[in-house]
């Protein structure tokens, strides 16, 4: 797929995302806390409904930076990558305006070199599929939000594209700007090294040379961070420890993956059927559920650097006991997706349109409660 494809492709999608989005506008009463929409339907919505939630503390931070007059020690939370581009790259003199434009650019890109980094180990055919894929998972929406989640995509896509063509230094620098961007972007750095040791042919001592060094590039990110959030706080992992803010999460012992399937079993026995919440606890369970499958049943299809990858970012958020966001961050672990491409070409016709139907409905269903207030991911 070339460039001007996936342009063309991410533009009907985002006018589809709008047309799902507006019969909402109309059909559910919005929940305006932690949003900037307004009680009646409004043509104001149509766009303030793409940064709910996160979106209005990356909007915030953009234009304010961290503890502007104070305005909300829950800024700390969320890493500066992606609001520092906002504000910076503010052209049209609009900051939701301009989020909503760079995580479009960001998605493009993405794209693009995903489909490009699929090809090397499966057909064009899958590549595609791939990408129709990742669009299509329920919560798609936040790559078209005012979200870090389509400039997260490129920086790991690209670091993984780039450590496979053995381009080592501009790997390891853009492992160091995602590591900046969201707390998994660490988790490029173990990856880099078992590429880097595959270069050489697993062969320590042949590895041990000058190039080496730049592997330590990675971690200055996330080690900045942490210098400016003590240098603000006096705590370098305030970022982690005002987790326990936002509700469902435990920051102060380890949860076991097994205690959290059984927390969302309970859930799904004794939350309202009715109630929106239990879509949400639904979607995360199945989420959940999607990625231990894929990391489990196959693991001999994965590359074992995305595999590693896929499993870390994974578990960290299972250990403050929530499986809360999943659904959400599943969308950068594109090994998910390359797989589920792979195995569906090999399946039914009807195996197919089963699937893409249930992600159709799950999506439509996502985007309506997220446009109009109600958590998802």
């Amino acid at each position: 797929m070339s460039i001007k494809e996936i342009f063309k492709l991410v533009l009907g999608w985002r006018v589809l995302l709008v047309l799902i989005a507006l019969p909402a506008l109309f059909l559910l009463p919005p929940r305006t806390r932690f949003t900037n929409l307004t009680e009646k339907p409004s043509i104001v919505n149509i766009f303030s409904m793409w940064s709910n939630f996160d979106g209005l503390h990356y909007l915030d931070l953009a234009q304010y930076g961290y503890g502007y007059q104070h305005k909300t020690d829950m800024d700390y939370a969320f890493f500066p990558v992606y609001p520092w581009t906002v504000g910076t790259f503010n052209l049209l003199g609009n900051y939701l305006a301009s989020g909503l434009f760079l995580s479009h650019v960001y998605l493009v890109l993405a794209l693009y070199f995903l489909y490009r980094l699929t090809v090397l180990d499966f057909t064009k055919k899958v590549a595609r599929s791939t990408i129709y894929l990742i669009l299509l998972f329920p919560t798609a929406f936040f790559f078209g939000s005012v979200y870090t989640e389509s400039l997260f995509l490129l920086l790991v896509v690209l670091t993984f594209y780039l450590i496979r063509r053995k381009q080592l230094f501009l790997a390891c620098v853009l492992a160091t700007v995602a590591s900046a961007t969201r707390i998994t972007g660490i988790f490029l750095w173990l990856s880099i090294i078992y590429e880097y040791w595959l270069m050489y042919g697993k062969d320590i001592r042949r590895s041990i040379n000058l190039s080496a060094l730049w592997l330590l590039l990675p971690p200055l990110g996330l080690f900045s961070f942490m210098r400016f959030q003590f240098l603000k706080t006096g705590d370098p992992l305030f970022f982690f420890h005002i987790q326990s803010v936002f509700g469902g999460r435990t920051v102060d012992k380890l949860i076991l993956l097994h205690q959290v399937f059984f927390r969302y079993f309970k859930m799904l026995i004794f939350t309202d059927h009715w109630d929106p919440l239990f879509f949400t606890v639904v979607l995360e369970l199945l989420s959940a559920v999607l990625i231990l499958g894929v990391l489990i049943f196959f693991f001999k299809q994965i590359r074992f650097s995305y595999w590693l990858f896929v499993l870390i970012s994974f578990l960290l958020p299972t250990f403050s006991g929530t499986f809360m966001s999943m659904p959400r961050f599943t969308l950068v672990l594109f090994p998910i997706f390359m797989v589920l491409a792979y195995w569906l070409e090999k399946q039914h016709p009807f195996v197919k349109y089963i699937f893409f139907t249930v992600f159709i409905i799950l999506s439509i269903l996502s985007i309506s409660y997220f446009t109009r207030g109600y958590f998802v991911a």
